[in-house]
């Protein structure tokens, strides 16, 4: 996962949901898909994309600037939801859109995430060679609990994305074989670039 900073709000996604609050108070979670949001909701999905270096938040999939979705790191519906939270700019992250529904932010749905997109969050994250993640071993069981279920919740063991893993791991073994000085820079412009800093 990247391990988001939201801090401080760029300043273009905190005045375009200044404006847009100011244009439509008591606005709620109802409101965040309609076309009266989009022009705004264009502006924070930009702002995203950049602080996420193109990547989606989740699975660390390249991710064009205005294709997937504004995501609610915690839901804004459902049986878990944070309708408070709905307009916060610290609670959404740019994620992918799969198109089965099998990974990330659309088979996340309305579950909560035990361990959410924030600073140290990869701490928690082993991954093998293989693709693979699973938790640290010398995690606590709760902790390991905690893991196993963001790994579901997101889908992050889905076979393509653990193929895609395997794949750019393969590719940084062998660089690092040949030439280890340039894997920091080869791994800074690469998918999955986060997690891969766990091997």
């Amino acid at each position: 996962m990247i391990e988001l900073i939201h801090a401080p709000v760029p300043a273009e996604a905190s005045k375009a949901l200044s404006d847009y609050a100011a244009a439509a108070p008591g606005a709620g979670p109802n409101e965040f898909d309609t076309l009266a949001f989009l022009p705004y909701k264009k502006i924070v999905k930009a702002c995203l994309h950049k602080i996420q270096a193109g990547l989606c938040a989740y699975c660390e999939t390249s991710l064009q600037a205005d294709k997937g979705q504004v995501e609610h790191i915690k839901p804004k519906g459902g049986t878990n939801a944070h309708p408070h939270l709905t307009f916060d700019y610290t609670n959404y992250a740019h994620g992918c859109i799969s198109s089965n529904s099998k990974t990330c932010g659309q088979k996340k749905d309305s579950e909560i995430l035990p361990i959410e997109p924030r600073p140290g969050c990869n701490s928690f994250f082993s991954i093998s060679t293989k693709g693979d993640l699973s938790p640290v071993p010398t995690l606590s069981d709760a902790d390991k609990h905690r893991v196993r279920e963001t790994i579901r919740i997101l889908g992050l063991q889905h076979p393509p994305l653990v193929l895609e893993r395997k794949k750019m791991i393969d590719a940084v073994l062998e660089l690092k074989a040949k030439m280890p000085a340039l894997v920091p820079l080869f791994l800074s412009t690469r998918e999955f670039r986060h997690i891969l800093k766990r091997l």
